[in-house]
């Protein structure tokens, strides 16, 4: 089994918990690749890529260089573009992808649910719905797209992220809170009350560890604008690390 290299395609709690695993596999080498958007990531066992491939070309060229056995896409869901590469990736290449994927969300009985493709029409819906003016709500959605959110003016915003967004996006919320989860449901409970919050917009990202603010919101009977995750990739999907650690267990033979 030495030489056997197995890149996972990273930045989520499943990806480190994947790369935990599969580091302790005999003869199994774990090259976890990280976009770098988050400067201070959770670093993960074996070793680290940081940056981009250059498109799926450049990505193809690298399982090459470095004899890559198999991919491992456990990038966030709503970063479809990076998995279609790894997809294109692995079929130039002969590389066998794996997909591992959170399970999304969907409405139970309570939930008051916006669905909106985009940060974009997130703020379109706000911007003329029937909140109050003045009204606080809470995103979190990340830094990248708080931009959007300009022309809801008429609204409070407190966005809660990782890191601080840059100078023009942080204008357009009153506060950012800078935390890095999982939240307990209890934390989600006792923020959005002493906030007051009228409403939330969230990206459905799936999974357990951030669902705590959704069933905080059905509690309070808050609506959810919910931006909806690409149409799921190509190829093979899982849905938990163990499963994805059992593909490689059962490929191993031929790798």
């Amino acid at each position: 089994m030495a030489g056997r290299r197995v890149l996972i395609l990273g930045g989520t709690n499943e990806a480190v918990d994947l790369a935990t695993r599969l580091h302790e596999m005999d003869g199994l080498e774990v090259i976890s690749s990280l976009a770098g958007v988050t400067t201070k990531p959770r670093l993960p066992e074996g070793t680290v890529r940081r940056g981009g491939y250059g498109g799926a070309d450049g990505m193809a060229d690298y399982l090459r260089d470095q004899d890559i056995s198999a991919v491992i896409d456990a990038t966030h869901p709503h970063a479809a573009q990076i998995s279609r590469h790894a997809e294109q990736a692995g079929e130039a290449t002969g590389v066998s992808v794996l997909h591992l994927t959170r399970a999304l969300w969907t409405p139970v009985i309570g939930d008051v649910w916006h669905l909106v493709k985009n940060a974009g029409e997130a703020a379109e819906w706000l911007a003329t719905s029937s909140l109050p003016d003045g009204a606080r709500v809470l995103l979190t959605i990340g830094r990248s797209d708080l931009g959007a959110f300009a022309k809801a003016n008429r609204l409070r915003f407190i966005a809660r992220s990782i890191e601080a967004p840059d100078s023009d996006a942080a204008a357009i919320v009153d506060r950012v809170i800078l935390e890095r989860g999982p939240f307990s449901l209890q934390s989600e409970r006792r923020l959005l009350a002493e906030n007051d919050f009228a409403c939330l917009v969230a990206k459905n990202s799936g999974g357990a560890s951030s669902y705590p603010k959704i069933q905080a919101a059905r509690e309070r009977g808050l609506p959810v604008v919910m931006i909806q995750a690409p149409p799921p990739p190509g190829g093979h999907i899982v849905h938990a690390p163990a499963d994805a650690v059992a593909w490689i267990e059962a490929r191993l033979g031929r790798l």
